[in-house]
């Protein structure tokens, strides 16, 4: 008796599963966009696309959206239907000419797929495609893509890094040149209208056509060398100073670099740095820096900027033969709370050229 419990039961649950797949599946009549499973029986569809599958489209900027059609063809005897995949990158997306992730091609027609990339920031060589999956089964799925150069709109080398640029050593007290080429890679013809400097007293900009050497070498076919011909009278020590450059370039009208080097001169700084680390802030400590002046000549030192709370004290070294060498002493006082100083100390001279110099400090003050 049991087992026709237990068997009337199950009929129960087995047409009770029955009803609802009936009703999800077969009473539905929404249209999924799936790829469907190719046929293999009766009237087949072939898929032709025209052209090559990767559009090379040579150099583009940064920030910059591209788009390219394919022209995908039904020559088969079957409907063909095609169907929007996966992209390598959110930066490209596939567009079908109907709406939405699928599409049928009659036989003998004809549709247009659109891939649309955006390059961003991406800097050098650019490759992304889209996959389109289809129910040919001799190509159950094809890839369109896109692949080129991504650049700058404008090109500075020394190459900058975050508007920087490394320029290395200049002179003090004598004249010094600086170098910077500047070239478009999408427009090579494109002009430099103006050049500004915070100091334009002692800068000035020469402006000349890149050398077939240097378009070689760049691998550009055009492009400017700013020739910055810089004075005596800088300070001696690390520098930062701004320069404007404004082209006629459409995406870079106006280029603001930072120039970052050091100026050397009569006066060598040892060491160029100060650093005094690990102090106890309950205690005085100091350090001293060597001013050696070239030629053993006099000079006369002020300070005029220092850390505040520090203490800095310049005296000549009183040793015999010691001419044209001046020692500087930095004290840190007791009761300088913990934490870190980083600042420069700005020496007046009256050296010929060297209106003043640069000694940068590091300190770190640790708890009592």
């Amino acid at each position: 008796m049991m087992r026709w419990v237990i068997l009337s039961v199950a009929v129960v649950l087995l047409a009770g599963v029955a009803t609802v797949v009936t009703q999800l599946v077969g009473g539905s009549s929404a249209e999924w966009d799936l790829p469907a499973v190719p046929k293999t029986k009766g009237p087949q569809p072939k898929v032709v696309v025209e052209g090559q599958l990767t559009y090379e489209f040579g150099d583009m900027a940064t920030q910059k959206t591209g788009t390219r059609k394919w022209v995908v063809k039904n020559e088969g005897e079957g409907d063909l239907d095609i169907y929007l995949g996966a992209s390598s990158c959110m930066c490209t997306v596939g567009k079908l000419k109907k709406e939405g992730s699928k599409e049928t091609i009659k036989p003998g027609e004809s549709t247009e797929v659109e891939v649309e990339w955006k390059t961003k920031d991406q800097v050098g060589e650019y490759g992304k495609n889209v996959t389109i999956t289809t129910n040919d089964p001799t190509r159950p799925e094809f890839k369109l893509g896109v692949h080129g150069q991504v650049s700058a709109p404008v090109m500075i080398l020394p190459q900058p890094l975050d508007g920087v640029v490394a320029v290395g050593s200049i002179s003090t007290d004598k004249p010094s040149q600086i170098s910077i080429a500047v070239f478009s890679p999408n427009r090579p013809d494109f002009k430099i209208s103006k050049i500004t400097s915070s100091k334009p007293d002692l800068i000035t900009p020469n402006i000349v056509p890149l050398t077939a050497e240097d378009q070689a070498q760049l691998k550009t076919k055009g492009g400017h060398r700013v020739n910055l011909n810089v004075k005596p009278g800088f300070g001696q020590g690390e520098f930062r100073e701004e320069l404007i450059v404004e082209t006629d370039h459409p995406d870079e009208p106006k280029i603001t670099l930072t120039l970052s080097g050091t100026a050397t001169g009569p006066v060598s700084v040892v060491p160029a740095r100060l650093r005094l680390m690990a102090l106890d802030g309950r205690g005085n400590a100091s350090s001293q820096v060597n001013l050696l002046v070239r030629g053993g000549q006099t000079a006369k030192f002020t300070v005029a900027h220092k850390p505040d709370k520090l203490d800095v004290d310049i005296v000549p070294n009183d040793a015999p033969g010691a001419m044209g060498r001046y020692r500087m002493t930095v004290s840190v006082p007791p009761g300088l709370p913990p934490g870190v100083v980083e600042d420069t100390i700005i020496l007046k001279t009256d050296l010929p050229g060297v209106p003043e110099i640069k000694v940068p400090v590091s300190i770190v003050v640790g708890a009592g």
